[in-house]
């Protein structure tokens, strides 16, 4: 918790910053005045006053303060006792993905096989006859059926046309689907993935892994450049409205590099951006080192809006799926996933020798690094490369991330602690997927499941993400991307059904605010520039209709943003807050 207001803010700091403009004293443009403004500045975590200049804040800390510092022509913005949070960072968010996926119209929230056979019959009736019906990211384990449905349940829904469902990582193909790929019982196993079948050896349709079989149907919707630039723009505006001024995207292709770059040189964007490249790192370490090398740009090339990331590989596949690369195998209860294999551990996507190379290659050429690691032994791998990298330069301050990493044991975290590595957790796994989860895995592995607090209590830094896939809506998306949502999660490690999962995990608000705030911008190497509300910092702020730090626990996860501030100027204004 946060001590009671300590206001002032230093002369030094205002002396500094008007040096900096050019000797004399800056005027303000705006002051938000009587309200309870949390900074996340160590040095003064509570104030009643903020002053503006341009692009950046001016003063801090009492309203005499901040007006005598500021001038008095600036405009002046009562807040009536409202809280106000720096602008908030989503350090996993995957925004033009999600957008799409709603183009044609919103997807409803599906909480059964029914549900998930009506959509497909809606779809039936609008879609081309040549193209394939397509759900996206059904996962068993969020279906209140605990299974994914079947082959034949889908043709009963889509009868002589070709449907599916899908999550990235594993897919229900109907009838039609499987004949089109040529997929028949007599298809040899694949070597990343399984194909599924009944007792009696015939296709139930279900498809882990193996993403070489399902490309084409998955690519049968094209999406076009216009597409993308109106997605991102969308779902920015969608983003600003719940406080969100900066995020992590988490996987990107050449072409949407050049989406940020057109809106950028627009100056349409409303978030600021750390973009991840995304490579498939197969082949040769060889030819891994090679499409590293051949990449134009670096982590950091950019600016305050649009800036190069991080360099990523999707290493294995999910915990909700039942690909996860494990320390040891699954075990007897895995029918949620839809098969049994007692000996089964997930795949590893990515040869630990390419693994290896790639962390070398990237620590050499100046990139940050991570990895898509849902299991603890993706994760183990993952450190060997970090741990190999280091050895030939070290990597300590160069912020490598491990992604998701949901099972980091006691000896995994203190490698992490020990390369200086940054953990990007998503909390909503602890809401969503806790209950269906927890018999699959046993009491003792879930000991170390998302362990927030113990990292906290480690040293390590702890980014919050949403992993945002599908749809607008922010607490209904795949995966909610309200950040109050996912504080409340990370607070409470409260399940759908009300259980507490591992409750001497939970953390304090002041943490969970961390991981949006200063935590998130670490994690993009602009921890002096945003993150909290200081003298010289970015003017980026989200005013909220509940205070954070002293409100019911519940109602933390039902905060609304009332006016969402980036680069000082208005991106989002709740209707109930006057002009």
């Amino acid at each position: 918790m946060l001590p009671a207001p300590r206001i002032a803010c230093r002369v030094a700091s205002l002396l500094a910053l008007a040096l900096a403009l050019g000797g004399q004293q800056p005027a303000a443009d705006t002051i938000y005045y009587n309200g309870h403004i949390v900074t996340m500045w160590d040095g003064h975590p509570a104030a009643e006053a903020v002053a503006i200049r341009g692009n950046r804040y001016l003063a801090v800390g009492t309203l005499a303060e901040v007006r005598r510092a500021a001038g008095a022509s600036a405009r002046q913005i009562d807040l009536h006792g409202h809280t106000v949070l720096p602008g908030l960072e989503d350090a996993h968010t995957h925004p033009i993905m999600a957008a799409l996926s709603e183009q044609d119209g919103p997807i409803p929230v599906m909480k059964n096989i029914a549900e998930v056979q009506a959509y497909i019959r809606k779809l039936a009736a609008t879609t081309p006859a040549d193209r394939v019906i397509f759900v996206p990211k059904v996962y068993s384990t969020m279906l209140t059926d605990r299974r994914y449905p079947t082959r034949q349940e889908l043709d009963e829904a889509a009868p002589n046309r070709a449907a599916m469902t899908d999550n990235g990582y594993s897919s229900v193909l109907n009838s039609a689907a499987l004949r089109r790929l040529g997929i028949t019982r007599d298809t040899p196993q694949p070597d990343n993935g399984k194909i599924i079948k009944d007792k009696n050896g015939e296709l139930n349709g279900l498809i882990l892994g193996a993403p070489q079989l399902l490309g084409p149907l998955r690519a049968s919707r094209p999406h076009t450049h216009d597409d993308m630039v109106w997605a991102l723009k969308a779902m920015q505006k969608a983003y600003n409205a719940v406080g969100i001024t900066s995020t992590i995207d988490r996987g990107q292709s050449p072409d949407g590099f050049r989406v940020y770059q057109e809106l950028r040189a627009k100056n349409e964007l409303t978030v600021r951006t750390f973009v991840t490249y995304l490579i498939t790192a197969q082949g040769t370490p060889e030819q891994v080192r090679k499409e590293i090398e051949a990449i134009p740009f670096v982590t950091g090339i950019g600016d305050e809006w649009y800036r190069v990331g991080t360099l990523k590989v999707i290493a294995d596949g999910g915990i909700l799926l039942g690909t996860a690369y494990l320390r040891e195998p699954y075990g007897e209860h895995t029918e949620i996933y839809g098969y049994h294999d007692p000996e089964y551990r997930g795949v590893l996507s990515v040869p630990r020798e390419n693994l290896i190379e790639m962390a070398k290659t990237a620590n050499r050429l100046g990139w940050q690094m991570t990895a898509h690691v849902t299991g603890g032994g993706s994760l183990d791998a993952l450190l060997d490369a970090y741990e190999a990298a280091n050895r030939e330069k070290s990597i300590v301050g160069r912020r490598f991330v491990v992604t998701h990493a949901n099972f980091p044991n006691p000896q995994a975290i203190e490698r992490g602690r020990q390369l200086g590595v940054i953990f990007d957790c998503q909390p909503a796994g602890l809401y969503e997927d806790g209950d269906a989860i927890k018999d699959v895995f046993g009491p003792a592995r879930m000991k170390d499941f998302l362990p927030l607090r113990t990292l906290f209590d480690k040293g390590l830094i702890v980014a919050g993400g949403s992993d945002h896939m599908i749809r607008f809506d922010s607490r209904n998306a795949i995966n909610p991307y309200n950040p109050f949502f996912g504080m409340w999660m990370a607070i409470t490690r409260k399940t759908t059904d009300g259980a507490v999962l591992e409750p001497e995990q939970t953390i304090t608000r002041e943490q969970a605010l961390r991981m949006w705030t200063v935590n998130a911008a670490y994690a993009s190497f602009e921890e002096k520039v945003k993150g909290s509300i200081e003298p010289g910092k970015l003017a980026d702020l989200v005013v909220i209709d509940k205070d954070i730090l002293h409100c019911p626990v519940d109602e933390i996860k039902d905060i609304e943003a009332l006016l969402t501030v980036v680069d000082g100027r208005v991106v989002y204004r709740d209707r109930t807050m006057p002009e």
